[in-house]
């Protein structure tokens, strides 16, 4: 089956597989299985995401690689499928560029967050960072956020070596709110952004779909 077709079909049950954000090439959609197993793959390689052995470091992941890894992956992915409502929701976006699934991208409301509230976080392959994706994807994501889904401040966070990562939080206009340690001894950093700090660096013409029906599942 065509995947937008699929999306399509399934957005009538989970009504995130209906959210589309495009710019300039770069789509953002809920990712179908065939596109978690491209996911996985990246997931999977040794460096695939950041230097061979940081991702528990970097990404808070385990350094597994291969098939342990891809699994990992997406059995956490299918976790996010869940109905929206108002108190919790998560819409995990595969980034789409050129035809190739290379990144996700994640906006979420938790159950202890503040009305208004969401968490961002994404991440690219490996060797599509560096050209100015990782920010344009963060753009994109904080255009449904504010633009649309009418959220009041936006949070993300990264471990203290991450550099790479902190540079696009930076860079998208978040300023660091705290610091907080973890149990393996990795400091993480965590930063937010409100809508005015946004609207400096907009994207334009960002195409935004399926916000309606989205927005009803949240207030039903």
């Amino acid at each position: 089956m065509d995947a937008d077709l699929l999306r399509s079909d399934l957005a009538a049950l989970y009504p995130q597989f209906g959210l589309r954000v495009a710019h300039a090439g770069t789509v953002l959609v809920a990712p179908t299985d065939e596109e978690l197993l491209e996911l996985a793959e990246i997931v999977g390689e040794p460096g695939g995401i950041v230097e061979p052995g940081r991702e528990g470091e970097l990404l808070g992941w385990p350094s597994d690689t291969g098939r342990d890894a891809a699994r990992r992956f997406v059995e956490w992915a299918w976790r996010l499928r869940e109905a929206p409502g108002a108190a919790r929701w998560r819409a995990p976006l595969a980034v789409l560029d050129g035809g190739r699934a290379l990144g996700l991208a994640v906006l979420a409301h938790e159950l202890d967050d503040p009305a208004g509230t969401v968490r961002t976080s994404s991440w690219l392959a490996r060797a599509d960072q560096g050209r100015g994706l990782g920010r344009r994807v963060r753009l994109m994501l904080l255009e449904l956020a504010f633009g649309h889904l009418h959220a009041t401040r936006a949070v993300t966070g990264a471990a203290e070596g991450n550099g790479a990562s902190r540079r696009v939080t930076a860079r998208c206009g978040y300023r660091e709110t705290h610091r907080e340690t973890g149990a393996d001894g990795v400091v993480e950093v965590h930063a937010a952004i409100t809508p005015a700090a946004w609207r400096k660096r907009r994207l334009t013409d960002v195409d935004v779909e399926g916000v309606d029906a989205f927005l009803a599942a949240l207030d039903g």
